[in-house]
């Protein structure tokens, strides 16, 4: 087919406060910075769609794309009930040449025809277990809705090959229906000025080096592991002196009191430190202060905060957890997630070496370079395009 221009329909309700928490969590940033990246090509038009309960918000609405808004549902249950009957009445009303919709959570289960749809993971069937309300039903009818979702997207895009490979295996979907696209490093995650350094240190009282963790300490973060493994690393002759340092909004998590008690146990409490919430302003400073950045996951369906701490300057440790292994190459040291002796050892290595740290600095800052929103988008368009020359797919339920 000849590359005439798209007509783009995108379901933008990830951008919108209030709608299912994405704003303040990975889906909203994916969403923020897709947008703008296909607002930024000439080859397409783009249509924004919105939840009409909520406002639309006007600083994430790029200029020349067209808003418009479902079709409004007075029932409960909005964020589950409205994709399934009002979105796909807007889809219809949609001229576009492709519907895409951000998160496969938000996908009706009756998928229209010129549907592509982002998967990010498939984290709540893998590890559906370590979460309590996986017993509920309407856990159970969410990844039913979702699964329908999955079997009868035209095309899908993903975050990663490790996500891909997990879409063959657990759904069946046929190999060249999924397109991966790698998520970008936004341009604000580069190494800072010394003075930048100097006062985080300050503010935090971080003279030295340290071990920093940045993000949630839910069980498939595998905090409990990376206390382990720090626990371990002391005994490889890592100072005593140097902190673990834990950033993010975990302050009220259910996890933390088992996180201290661990900590307690291990006889490292007295070398914890827990930061709470550190703006995206401070980041940068505190990710090139650190020592080391750590990052344990199980499982990743791709792992922005190592590459964002790469941009940083920040010579990083990670596990190979679902997409790590894929996203880090050879600019981190990886471990197991399920060996708390290798993960210490690599910690009090890099502390240890010098010329072994400044090289991974380096090469993680050169890595985190080739991940940009822009090369996101071009993937993102090729499964566009590939959606539109491949022969529709016939269901019962699109």
């Amino acid at each position: 087919m000849s590359e005439s221009r798209l007509r783009v329909a995108i379901d933008a309700r990830p951008l919108q406060k209030g709608f299912r928490d994405h704003a303040g969590r990975g889906i909203g940033r994916y969403a923020v910075e897709i947008v703008r990246a296909l607002a930024r090509r000439d080859d397409l038009t783009l249509e924004l769609w919105f939840e009409p309960a909520l406002p639309v918000p006007d600083d994430r609405v790029p200029s020349g794309a067209h808003v418009h808004r479902f079709p409004s549902l007075h029932l409960p249950m909005r964020d589950r009930i409205s994709p399934q009957l009002s979105v796909p009445r807007g889809v219809r009303a949609s001229r576009a040449d492709v519907f895409h919709f951000l998160s496969h959570g938000d996908a009706p289960a009756r998928m229209p025809r010129n549907a592509v749809v982002t998967i990010h993971d498939v984290i709540l069937e893998i590890f559906g277990h370590m979460y309590p309300t996986a017993r509920t039903l309407k856990y159970r009818l969410a990844r039913t809705l979702e699964a329908w979702a999955i079997e009868c997207a035209r095309t899908i895009v993903a975050d990663s090959n490790a996500t891909r490979e997990d879409l063959v295996r657990l759904h069946h979907v046929p190999a060249d229906r999924v397109h991966v696209a790698h998520l970008g490093v936004d341009a604000s995650f580069a190494p800072p000025g010394a003075a930048a350094v100097d006062a985080v240190r300050a503010r935090h009282g971080l003279a030295g080096p340290f071990v920093l963790y940045v993000g949630g300490i839910d069980a498939r973060k595998n905090v409990l592991m990376l206390l382990d493994a720090f626990a371990r690393a002391r005994t490889r002759g890592m100072s005593a002196g140097v902190p673990l340092v834990f950033a993010g909004r975990i302050d009220h998590a259910p996890e933390l009191p088992a996180l201290n008690e661990r900590a307690a146990a291990l006889g490292i409490a007295d070398a914890v430190r827990w930061l709470g919430f550190v703006s995206d302003d401070e980041l940068p400073a505190l990710f090139a202060a650190a020592g080391v950045f750590a990052f344990p996951s199980l499982y990743e369906g791709f792992g922005l905060p190592p590459l964002e701490a790469m941009a940083c300057g920040a010579a990083v440790v990670s596990s190979t957890g679902g997409s790590l292994a894929e996203v880090v190459g050879d600019a981190a040291l990886v471990a197991n997630p399920n060996d708390p002796a290798a993960f210490g050892a690599a910690i009090a290595r890099v502390l240890a070496d010098d010329s072994l740290a400044a090289d991974l600095r380096e090469r993680g800052r050169l890595r985190a370079a080739t991940f940009t929103w822009d090369r996101c988008a071009d993937d993102t368009v090729r499964a566009y395009r590939a959606s539109l020359a491949r022969a529709p797919r016939q269901d019962a339920r699109s």
